[in-house]
């Protein structure tokens, strides 16, 4: 088995995106313009208690709100946003993570003007490119404000707390096959180690600044393993990235398609099944499909990466008020709480109610940051579990280079 890879023009078109949005965002002047839309929309500094009688009425004479977002999972929350909001118009667009970011900048650069709702998991250029760039604002509803730690509600509002894994088959493995990351480096895991391409997808290129950034512990685990020291090859400067190159060089197999790949590691009946880095969602083929998908939650130094997703209200918001009210939707209720009984089917019934936009994303693997919802089924692991997670900043100064050494190291 051998890398399957994009093309040489899209590899580039995807690394002048990430290029240019990785530049630090220049110093923005005073801007009349968006003041009084701020002013007006009641956002930013001008923020307060919302009275939601009035936002509603207002969101209904608008009529519609127009959601860019990274997951085909928003086109479900438009048809549930719709059985509370029947005369709002949501016009959902799954445009993937890159490609969300990307939309935004142009037409803002083009002086148009046309989402309501910007949803990403790009770090980077949502926290350090769109937000002082004015093509998004932050906007938390003020119910939430003692539900959610800070860090989560500034400089934006996660709407999810997500994650990639490691997985393997349980079925053909009761225990877990390997103790850590590196032993995927090794010959019997040649051909038989797949994950998503990061081209195009912010929320991989996250998972490999985890690895990046947290080197020490990629060296710790190694030496602790085997018992002894690291060598690092020719050119390859820390332990995360010796890493990236030895798993490239193990002949992995790169997908555009989680789904396939949580399916090839999950099928039963195979005598030997793939591993993969997989977005951890996809555990629920296990009930969905009879999988046998598994997480080795022991593994050294993590077999979890996880990543915030950010909601925010664009700059220029035509539906400024829709947008609030969309925003809110996607939190839950304000009656939702702690103890709160919730019973699949969560998009139905008082699931729902409480829920609300929540609903179609509440399973394993996607975590509110409200601290008084209750977990998702089949999701007890994670709380315990050790999470490697990249830091803003971290994310903002190294992207670009992560994204270069990927796209040389799978070249050769």
């Amino acid at each position: 088995m051998t890398p399957t890879f994009r093309s040489a023009g899209a590899w580039l078109a995807a690394g002048a995106l990430t290029l240019a949005l990785a530049a630090p965002a220049l110093a923005q002047k005073s801007d009349p313009k968006w003041d009084a839309w701020l002013q007006k929309s009641q956002l930013g500094p001008y923020q307060k208690n919302e009275n939601w009688d009035e936002v509603i009425a207002n969101a209904k004479k608008e009529g519609e709100v127009v959601v860019y977002s990274s997951t085909g999972t928003m086109l479900k929350v438009a048809e549930d946003f719709g059985k509370f909001y029947p005369d709002i118009k949501v016009k959902a667009y799954d445009l993937g993570s890159e490609k969300t970011i990307e939309k935004v900048v142009r037409e803002h650069q083009a002086g148009v003007y046309a989402a309501d709702v910007v949803y990403s998991g790009g770090t980077e250029q949502m926290v350090f490119d769109l937000l002082p760039n004015h093509r998004i604002v932050n906007y938390v509803p003020s119910y939430l404000t003692d539900k959610i730690p800070a860090a989560h509600r500034e400089p934006l509002l996660t709407h999810v707390i997500e994650a990639y894994g490691v997985f393997y088959n349980s079925e053909t493995y009761p225990q877990p096959p390997i103790k850590t990351l590196w032993e995927l480096t090794e010959p019997q895991w040649k051909g038989r180690f797949s994950m998503k391409s990061p081209a195009g997808s912010l929320t991989t290129l996250m998972m490999l600044a985890s690895i990046v950034e947290h080197s020490d512990e990629m060296q710790k685990a190694y030496e602790q393993h085997y018992g002894k020291k690291l060598e690092l090859s020719s050119g390859v400067e820390n332990a995360g990235y010796e890493f990236l190159h030895r798993l490239i060089g193990n002949d992995i197999v790169i997908s555009d398609n989680s789904s396939k790949i949580a399916t090839a590691v999950g099928l039963r009946g195979q005598a030997k099944p793939p591993m993969a880095f997989s977005v951890i969602h996809y555990l629920t083929k296990n009930q969905s499909d009879n999988y046998a998908n598994a997480v080795p939650y022991d593994l050294t130094p993590s077999a979890l990466f996880s990543y915030p997703t950010y909601v925010a209200v664009a700059g220029q918001a035509p539906h400024s008020n829709a947008a609030k009210l969309f925003v809110a939707f996607l939190m839950g209720s304000k009656d939702l709480n702690g103890s709160s009984e919730l019973k699949a089917p969560f998009r139905s019934g008082k699931s729902l109610e409480l829920l609300q936009g929540m609903a179609a994303f509440y399973q394993v693997g996607t975590f509110s940051p409200r601290t008084d919802v209750p977990p998702p089924p089949y999701s007890e692991m994670w709380p315990k579990a050790r999470k490697l997670t990249a830091s803003p900043e971290f994310v903002r100064d190294n992207i670009a280079k992560i994204s270069d050494f990927w796209m040389a190291e799978t070249s050769r």
